[in-house]
């Protein structure tokens, strides 16, 4: 018969005790933190479908986040266009009244002002800045789109400010046009704001329609008197006489387009891209030269605003006519843009329902493999207390070492 030594039984319940103590253990960790899944040893399989559900449900999440930025950015973009919509008919609706035949020069003018801070405002909401970005930028959201700059050409420290402009009008001499051009690169200044500029010479300020006429889509001044009929330039070196503390300052305000740090020409167009689904990417963005042209007819806003303003200020009847056509055009690019804008919001929305179901099912797909069944863990540890206490006794009680074992 073979012989159980006290070792081999002491061994063998030690191994029973632990086996029964990690048991119990686990139970409790599965109590206190809720989970069943710990670490892959404890279900491998499930472990690798529960990973691939935590990845997918946090591409997914971060597709939410990307969807909710771009119904924000498009809310922003929807809010701007639906202000721009309030001031072109209030525009269309001065031109309606400026082109009336009961309308004389100086009602014109009071509509031109009028006119004035509602093209300036339209302006500033085509610059519409969203967190850092302009909304109507294009691809280059950082750089202002449509910037309102002013010339102060105050003297020969403004040129080196890049704020100076100048004219050539001996060239032609008077009564043809010169054009305005900027010192600094010689480029031609178009649109300017009708009414914003001022023309002096010291003491002297000169008067438009008197001294001089403006072109203010062109950027061109033409001179009525000789006093006009001069370089303004100074042939490039702008340290001559005309440009002396109290000589020539040509002041005006104009609407420019977005420039880079190395003063290059930059474009409002590319689409700004969120990515709303796993490989589906989509714009949300109104580039600022869509939102502002009329492609069917190449009408666009900016242009067409100055025009009317300088029809308004010369008090050209036929001109302020024809404005109500162009307004019409811009306010059908304005349409088409905001009808653009909410047929993606649409989109949005629906992007997001789904991908809001998607996340919760996932996330239910998850509990159902990581969560523990509490009431059946919590039974299962009452037992599993009941059986380690069970071992530790019935050890107790066959484990009884004597003297007479070691004899």
């Amino acid at each position: 018969m073979m012989r159980v030594t006290l070792r081999s039984s002491t061994e063998h319940m030690e191994e029973l005790i632990s086996t029964k103590y990690s048991e119990m253990s686990k139970i409790q960790e599965q109590l206190s933190t809720g989970k069943q899944l710990m670490r892959p040893s404890d279900n491998p399989s499930a472990v690798a479908n529960d990973l691939k559900l935590r990845t997918t449900t946090a591409i997914m999440t971060q597709n939410g986040k990307n969807i909710t930025d771009g119904m924000n950015f498009m809310q922003v973009s929807d809010t701007a266009m639906q202000s721009m919509n309030t001031i072109i008919q209030r525009v269309r609706e001065l031109a309606i009244q400026g082109s009336s035949d009961t309308m004389g020069s100086t009602e014109r003018v009071y509509i031109q002002q009028e006119q004035d801070q509602l093209f300036r405002q339209m302006i500033g909401l085509v610059n519409t800045n969203y967190k850092g970005d302009y909304i109507f930028g294009g691809t280059q959201s950082k750089i202002e789109p449509f910037p309102i700059e002013s010339s102060t050409a105050g003297g020969p420290a403004d040129y080196q400010k890049l704020k100076m402009a100048y004219f050539n009008g001996a060239t032609l001499g008077v009564g043809q046009p010169a054009q305005i051009r900027n010192a600094f690169d010689n480029s031609a200044m178009t649109n300017i704001l009708p009414g914003s500029l001022k023309l002096s010479n010291g003491a002297t300020n000169y008067v438009e329609g008197k001294d001089y006429t403006v072109n203010y889509v062109n950027g061109t001044i033409t001179p009525l008197t000789a006093a006009l009929a001069t370089d303004l330039s100074d042939g490039g070196t702008f340290t001559g006489p005309n440009y002396q503390a109290g000589g020539f300052s040509l002041t005006f305000d104009r609407v420019g387009k977005g420039k880079d740090v190395f003063g290059t020409t930059v474009s409002n167009g590319g689409d700004v891209l969120r990515e709303v689904e796993p490989g589906i990417v989509t714009a949300v963005n109104i580039p600022g030269d869509d939102l502002i042209t009329n492609r069917s007819t190449g009408t666009d806003m900016i242009t067409s605003m100055v025009r009317m303003g300088q029809s308004l200020l010369q008090n050209s009847q036929p001109g302020i006519s024809n404005s109500i056509t162009d307004v019409d055009n811009v306010m059908q690019a304005l349409l088409s843009s905001e009808g653009k804008n909410g047929a993606r919001v649409n989109r949005f929305e629906t992007t997001q329902t789904r991908n809001e179901e998607q996340v919760t099912q996932n996330n239910s797909l998850q509990s159902d493999i990581e969560d523990v069944d509490m009431a059946k863990a919590a039974t299962d540890f009452s037992l599993s207390q009941m059986v380690y206490n069970a071992a530790l006794k019935s050890a107790s009680m066959a484990i009884q070492p004597s003297l007479v074992n070691y004899l």
